[in-house]
């Protein structure tokens, strides 16, 4: 902990940004080399940040869907340039916009890849005609399933494969991984990820023995540079049983640092117990995007050198991206705050907890991350 009073001196100004607590875990190797908490848990009672807090972590969820459908692609029971429509038949005959009054039928099918990608053509839009026919004729008590089917009524914004878009992808991703298990897809991930790993406070759902731990929840304002208190009921998810894989998950840092440090090393976690193959790793951790693609991705992202993997954000070029970080290092956060940073070539794991909605990130993780990489 000794070469880390940088990063502990830098945490404890974040507050100053006008945000909630901060707390943050660094794994190497299975061993935990940093944790620092900063800040407010609960600021109107001047409480400190919990260890075993829970937080709606919002897309970092994202993540471990993707490593649950590569699962299957490693069982064989899924090929990433497979049709959609295998695994869910509501997908065959999709129509595609041209223009601001034109649907089309599309040209080519969603292949399984252009959910991992972001590049089937789906939004994330909630305020359409399908959408707000299912959340008023059921009152949002909906599955998975009943969202996905819903969102296959809708015209895509573009063809499958040629662009990107930030969208529902990985809840239907979600689906897939329900169809092709046979399980629920909660059921599956405590199955096959949160038991193996011993990750005993995640999940789509909160046991109400536990639910005094869950932070409170803070929405950040740019104008005020202040956060006000809101609910803290993950938004998520659309229905009452939609088990959202884009942005569902409530876990804490404590469990959460065990699936990122599992990735940093090879898929095996601290206890011993595998859940994805190296090979499997090094696939999500490679830029998948190229031309309009990659073009419009970095619209979102505005930073050269970064890319697109499987599900997650890769440094293509450390020096083009101006970062102090590993080439193939691998990232995603949340909508609340919180920020995963995976390493495979030092064994490296990082997790940032917050529960600031709209936090201002891009003032705080590249600094942590430069700071952290100047200390190991």
């Amino acid at each position: 902990m000794e070469n880390f009073e940088d990063l502990k001196h830098f945490m404890d100004t974040v507050n100053e940004l006008g945000v909630s607590g901060i707390d943050c875990i660094v794994y190497q190797d299975h061993n935990m080399i940093f944790r620092h908490a900063a800040g407010y848990s609960d600021i109107e009672n001047r409480i400190p940040m919990q260890p075993n807090a829970l937080y709606n972590i919002y897309s970092a969820t994202k993540i471990i869907t993707c490593v649950a459908a590569m699962q299957l692609v490693e069982k064989g029971k899924l090929l990433l340039n497979d049709p959609l429509y295998f695994y869910l038949p509501e997908f065959k005959d999709m129509k595609v916009k041209s223009g601001t009054f034109v649907i089309k039928p599309a040209k080519q099918h969603i292949r399984v890849v252009d959910l991992f990608t972001m590049c089937a053509g789906l939004s994330y839009e909630l305020d359409t005609p399908e959408m707000r026919k299912l959340i008023a004729e059921t009152s949002r008590d909906f599955n998975t399933r009943d969202f996905v089917k819903a969102l296959a009524k809708e015209p895509l914004l573009f063809e499958p494969g040629e662009g990107w878009n930030y969208s529902y992808c990985h809840d239907v991703l979600g689906a897939v991984v329900e169809a092709v298990s046979g399980m629920s897809f909660g059921e599956y991930l405590k199955k096959n990820i949160f038991d193996p790993l011993g990750m005993e406070d995640s999940g789509f759902s909160v046991p109400e023995e536990k639910r005094g731990r869950i932070a409170p929840q803070y929405q950040y304002s740019y104008e005020t540079e202040s956060v006000v208190r809101v609910s803290s009921d993950c938004i998520g998810a659309a229905g009452l049983r939609h088990e959202s894989g884009g942005g569902g998950l409530i876990t804490t840092a404590e469990d959460y640092i065990l699936f990122a440090d599992a990735l940093a090393c090879g898929g095996i976690g601290k206890n011993g117990s595998k859940i994805i193959s190296e090979n499997a790793i090094n696939l999500m951790r490679r830029n998948q995007l190229k031309g309009k693609c990659l073009s419009d991705y970095r619209e979102m992202v505005v930073s050269e050198g970064i890319g697109y993997g499987l599900g997650v954000s890769v440094v293509m070029d450390a020096a083009a991206a101006f970062r102090l970080v590993p080439e193939n290092s691998f990232s995603w956060g949340g909508l609340g705050g919180v920020q995963v940073f995976i390493d495979p070539a030092n064994k490296l794991s990082y997790f940032v907890a917050q529960h600031t909605l709209y936090s201002p990130k891009h003032l705080i993780e590249p600094k942590m991350l430069n700071i952290l990489y100047s200390s190991i």
